[in-house]
């Protein structure tokens, strides 16, 4: 692990070492993976970048066959999963009222964790030779509150997720690094064969990732931990977009489908376990609406009930869905 001497105190540092660990020993199947890999000079390890602007998310180095992790994302996906975990306190919470919609707005907690969490998206935001000190009125990793411990545990699996994908790259797509500098570099014009090429690599790392999170993992606990860290991993992604149709991933697969792709690989029976997956999935989708300001919960809220959470997500994934295709077709209209 290669970590720059001047790294700030943004209390996400105590965590570097918790993420190189799980990353390489998280399970045995991946250790004895990983250290093929190092053998081969096919990934040299992790960089941890200080920097905190702009907000970028875990990369594969191709050049130097390092995953680089940045200080300002990995803060930001902290509050995602300390916000996830602390909302869904309070929803199971709400599921003892009668109320068909709960209002969060009314809820002094749910003010704490909403302020964690814009703290964390401002980080999208800001100079790059500027200095954004975690705030001292919002819980940080160091602390030894449950609700801080539980966030620790998911932030590690979630960031282990997405670095596993980078590690797809490293393990599958180092000669296509001349092809990818060629798609960046200056003046030139995508083709559709390009796009095409670059979905797949995509795809090929996200099961890449996902069977590098559960393998050699039986027990349901530990499935499950792991799903849900790769759940939020992915709703991280949607909290930082500006519009429901800029789910569409463009040279990515789309977010909604990317998201599909992890539950319906959650193949978890335990009933709390799979609650708390189907919990976390829609509240978070529900969430992404909010602060995007789409209109999900229709005026008449007399039949806005559903009778299982599958008809839920599907209602919520239908409402991507149609703002995707309105974005496509104006889109094309305008061209």
């Amino acid at each position: 692990m290669e970590k720059s001497s001047d790294i700030p105190v943004l209390y996400i540092d105590a965590l570097y070492g918790n993420i190189d660990e799980t990353f390489r020993t998280g399970n045995k199947k991946m250790e004895g993976e990983l250290l093929a890999l190092f053998a081969k000079g096919k990934v040299k390890g992790l960089y941890f970048e200080p920097a905190m602007y702009p907000m970028k998310g875990p990369y594969a180095d191709l050049d130097k066959q390092l995953i680089v992790l940045q200080a300002g994302f990995l803060s930001y996906l902290w509050t995602v999963c300390y916000f996830m975990i602390g909302l869904i306190d309070i929803y199971q919470e709400g599921a003892l009222q009668s109320a068909t919609v709960l209002r969060l707005s009314d809820d002094d907690e749910f003010l704490m964790l909403n302020n964690t969490l814009g703290w964390g998206r401002s980080l999208k935001f800001g100079d790059e030779d500027e200095l954004t000190p975690w705030p001292a009125h919002i819980p940080n990793p160091t602390q030894s509150e449950r609700r801080v411990l539980q966030a620790n545990h998911i932030f590690v699996l979630a960031t282990c997720y997405l670095m596993y994908h980078e590690v797809g790259h490293l393990a599958f797509h180092a000669d296509a690094k001349d092809f990818i500098k060629t798609t960046k570099s200056s003046g030139y014009v995508l083709t559709n064969e390009d796009k095409r090429r670059i979905r797949t690599m995509e795809t090929q790392a996200d099961f890449y990732a996902l069977d590098c999170m559960i393998a050699s993992i039986d027990g349901e606990h530990g499935r499950y931990h792991r799903f849900l860290g790769a759940i939020i991993a992915q709703l991280s992604e949607f909290f930082v977009r500006v519009l429901p149709a800029h789910t569409r991933g463009g040279m990515h697969p789309d977010l909604d489908e990317r998201l599909k792709r992890i539950l319906n690989r959650a193949d978890i029976q335990h009933p709390g376990y799979k609650v708390n997956i189907d919990l976390t999935s829609t509240i978070g989708l529900q969430l992404f609406f909010a602060l995007t300001f789409a209109n999900y919960i229709p005026e008449d809220q007399s039949n806005f009930t559903f009778d299982s959470f599958e008809d839920l997500k599907k209602y919520l994934f239908n409402i991507i869905g149609e703002w995707k295709d309105k974005y496509h077709a104006e889109a094309n209209k305008n061209q």
